[in-house]
């Protein structure tokens, strides 16, 4: 599921970051009972179109860390 979180930056900006954004940690799961934080595991890509052109967006992926370790 997409949750939004506002970077207080402009696209641009956030287009030129890249990856290196400051993207938010996620202290639980907003879809089950548990309380722990999301694991961030990779990027994936989406594109933007506005009036002033088009932008390559990077978004941060987040999962469950498996209660199960090793």
């Amino acid at each position: 599921m997409i949750q939004f979180h506002d970077f207080g930056i402009d696209i641009q900006t956030y287009t030129d970051r890249g990856k290196g954004n400051d993207f938010p940690d996620v202290r639980q799961c907003p879809h089950c009972p548990s309380r722990r934080p999301l694991h961030r595991h990779g990027y994936y890509q989406r594109y933007a179109l506005t009036a002033e052109g088009e932008y390559r967006l990077w978004i941060a992926r987040y999962a469950r860390e498996s209660a199960a370790k090793p």
